[in-house]
């Protein structure tokens, strides 16, 4: 859906694949505009976006999480802007909502550096009645969701809302990893399948919706636990502005999970349970709470989960 009047700032790493070929090389190939921005300055964003019109910007959910925060986004005139984008993680329902009400359609979509850094495609009306879905593959790209036989091999889940792996397939998938013929044969089956290691699922309707890393489901008292379905609950509580949930092990459950949370001053770990009491089910509520001021993250906006269970006590 890019046009050449389309107007966008870069402010993403160039030397990630998300930040050179998801939008630079798109809107350039269209013959849009390219606003290029020397760091990520929040402030700067919004005043680009208003200086040159811009109408379309990309963005991971950190990126959208700060520019929310930031106090230009009151003022900034957005009436130019179609919609925008966000990847690299799961986007939280509340910052769907709260770009909605400055009438900001925040589309979610999928990419790996090993497929191709967009793999699914919806319009921006699709945007507002699946809001969290990352929409339906793209033209020439095949996906399943798949789950894994005893024999090691995997057959495809036809039951819509069911979690499995995402494979994708289609003549964008790389060939494999340099000189790494052990990971490359753990990636990609002999039928062509890149195994994407993100659990998702799909509704009747044929739209896909990322459900987490496959490496990050906990099994406790042999039930699936998703974390990410855990923390799209916490960061609703008002007074808590991020959250990662790890699996650690346990004596009586196998494992349970341990949510380091970014919060204001006086929250507790007993009102972040009451909160989640109907919200989610008792089994999947963390059995451990750690206040943080701040999650670790890598160059693209990833939490880097295995860096939170080396955090001092």
């Amino acid at each position: 859906g890019l046009r050449a009047d389309d107007v966008s700032p870069i402010f993403t790493p160039l030397y990630h694949a998300g930040g050179l070929c998801a939008f630079l090389v798109p809107i350039v190939t269209v013959g849009g505009t390219v606003v290029l921005h020397a760091e990520f300055h929040c402030g700067e964003v919004w005043r680009a976006i208003e200086r040159e019109r811009a109408t379309v910007v990309l963005g991971v959910p950190t990126i959208w999480q700060r520019l929310a925060e930031a106090p230009e986004m009151a003022a900034t005139n957005l009436s130019g802007l179609r919609w925008a984008i966000s990847g690299g993680a799961p986007l939280p329902r509340y910052l769907i909502d709260l770009y909605r009400e400055r009438g900001v359609i925040l589309k979610q979509g999928f990419g790996m550096t090993e497929v191709g850094v967009n793999c699914f495609a919806m319009t921006a009306d699709e945007a507002l009645a699946k809001a969290g879905s990352i929409g339906k593959p793209m033209p020439f790209t095949e996906v399943r969701v798949a789950r894994a036989r005893e024999d090691g091999s995997f057959e495809e889940i036809t039951t819509p809302e069911e979690v499995g792996e995402l494979h994708i397939r289609g003549p964008h998938v790389c060939r494999g990893y340099w000189h790494q013929p052990d990971a490359t044969a753990a990636a990609l089956d002999a039928e062509g399948w890149f195994h994407t290691g993100d659990l998702a699922r799909r509704d009747a309707d044929g739209f896909y919706t990322i459900a987490g890393r496959a490496k990050d489901l906990f099994i406790s008292g042999g039930v699936n636990v998703y974390p990410a379905e855990m923390e799209g609950e916490l960061v609703l509580h008002p007074q808590v502005r991020e959250a990662a949930v790890v699996g650690v092990p346990d004596d009586q459950w196998g494992e349970t999970g341990v949510a380091f949370v970014v919060c204001e001053v006086g929250v507790t770990p007993e009102a972040l349970a009451e909160w989640l009491e109907g919200r989610l089910a008792r089994y999947k509520h963390p059995k451990q709470y750690v206040f943080v001021t701040e999650l670790p993250r890598g160059p693209s906006g990833k939490v880097q989960r295995l860096k939170l269970l080396e955090l001092p006590d």
